[in-house]
């Protein structure tokens, strides 16, 4: 019985023992597995496990160093464009040009502002001449007076007239719209009846000698004639008289009465608050200006004359720099990046219209996870494997790390800046995918 609890006590014993070494061995294989880190040998079960630093790895795009955006100075329309993508320019070539005729018509008007600005500066620092304070005076009596008749109003004549007007514009559209009276047409019957017979005795007598050779040149056929006429504009006269009037004619005749109604309104109501005021503002304008003259040269006046030429030195100026940079040159040596304008596009002050880069100035930028981060120093060397370029590893050595991680889609990742140390870059192109293996112990 003793024998037997012996032996399962021991076996229980060589059990627990397997375990553990099974335990430790399972940890080693792990950690050599996640990262090539080795483990120290088992001396004992209180033995302590050490892991050495683990080789950090990480993906991300190779960039251009630096871009340099050509941003356009003056307003203008395209004019000519010298370059397309991917073209390489050296620093000073020309890119594009801008049309120049609005520019020099700026350039111009800015010389003829300085001009006006200095001829105002001239006078305002000018003593002032006699004659010129005789034309102020003369210019404030003339205002006062126009203010004195304004004042007043029309005068009696000024009424009439214009009541007369009315009245007779107005009696000529009834007239026209009403016809004739009854006297007017009763007139003109009879004087067309007094010429039918006239011209009826006329015809008689020359009937008489009708038959002569010479009847037509005698006394009898001239007064045929002449009645004959009288009768033509009598009833000429009474067909008109009697003709009712047309839309045009009663249009133009109550347009007619409406003007000169409207026009004897107007006379009434005058003095206008309007017209008072604009007459009192000239009398006090002119009183102004004499008192301007009478008291001298003005220091603000002087000195507002002065900025004024400022201000117009400095507008000629701009002009003329936009002028210049009508012609848009590279401020680099590289390659285009990107073009933004075309020929004959309104391009505009601030705008990009290019971009510039040294393709050969190339840079990695990679993810590195929050984990890994405490492994990588600024300085650190790294082997750069690209995308499509396998059998070829690059060198870098890392520039920055940013102070801030990033959100990624499972993780935090800090973003970290290599810079190349190969002498040739020849084969690497902005925008590749590369992998960046951080050496150990750098």
């Amino acid at each position: 019985m003793n024998r037997a609890f012996r032996w399962s006590v021991s076996i229980f014993a060589l059990a627990i023992l397997g375990a553990g070494l099974l335990f430790f061995w399972q940890m080693n294989a792990q950690i050599a597995a996640l990262g090539g880190g080795t483990v120290q040998t088992l001396r004992g079960v209180s033995q302590a496990v050490t892991v050495t630093a683990t080789p950090v790895s990480a993906v991300g795009t190779i960039e251009l160093v630096s871009k340099r955006q050509v941003v356009l100075k003056s307003n203008g329309i395209i004019a000519e464009v010298a370059v397309e993508v991917g073209d390489s320019v050296q620093r000073g070539d020309t890119l594009i040009k801008l049309d120049t005729q609005q520019l020099e018509w700026a350039v111009d008007q800015a010389n003829i502002n300085l001009e006006n600005a200095r001829i105002t500066l001239a006078k305002a620092t000018e003593a002032v001449d006699e004659s010129d304070i005789d034309l102020a005076e003369a210019n404030l009596l003339s205002a006062e007076e126009n203010l004195t008749e304004v004042q007043a109003g029309p005068t009696e004549e000024e009424m009439e007239a214009a009541q007369a007007s009315a009245a007779a514009a107005w009696a000529a559209y009834n007239e026209l719209r009403e016809g004739p009276s009854p006297e007017e047409l009763t007139q003109a019957q009879a004087s067309l009846k007094q010429a039918e017979i006239e011209v009826q005795q006329a015809q008689r007598a020359y009937d008489k000698i009708a038959w002569q050779p010479d009847a037509g040149m005698s006394s009898e056929g001239a007064a045929l004639q002449r009645a004959s006429i009288s009768y033509e504009s009598a009833k000429a006269a009474y067909d008109e008289l009697v003709k009712p009037a047309t839309t045009s004619q009663l249009q133009s005749a109550i347009a007619s009465a409406q003007s000169a109604q409207n026009a004897l309104n107007e006379l009434e109501k005058k003095p206008t608050p309007a017209e008072l005021a604009a007459a009192r503002a000239n009398v006090a304008s002119a009183e102004a200006t004499l008192a301007d003259l009478q008291k001298g040269r003005n220091a603000n006046d002087v000195r507002a004359a002065e900025l004024g030429v400022r201000s117009a030195q400095i507008a000629l100026e701009q002009a003329k720099l936009d002028l210049a940079n009508a012609v848009v040159f590279a401020p680099i040596d590289g390659t285009i990046l990107e073009r933004n304008v075309e020929l004959g596009q309104q391009g505009s002050a601030g705008s990009v219209i290019a971009s510039i880069a040294d393709v050969t100035q190339l840079r990695l930028i990679v993810n590195v996870e929050q984990n890994d981060i405490v492994f990588v120093k600024v300085g650190q060397k790294a082997e750069i494997s690209v995308y499509g370029l396998e059998d070829k590893v690059f060198h870098g050595v890392v520039d920055k790390i940013a102070p801030q991680g990033q959100l990624s889609v499972d993780s935090i990742v800090f973003p970290v800046t290599i810079l190349f140390t190969d002498e040739s870059l020849a084969e690497l192109k902005p925008g590749m995918n590369a992998t960046a293996d951080f050496v150990a112990g750098e």
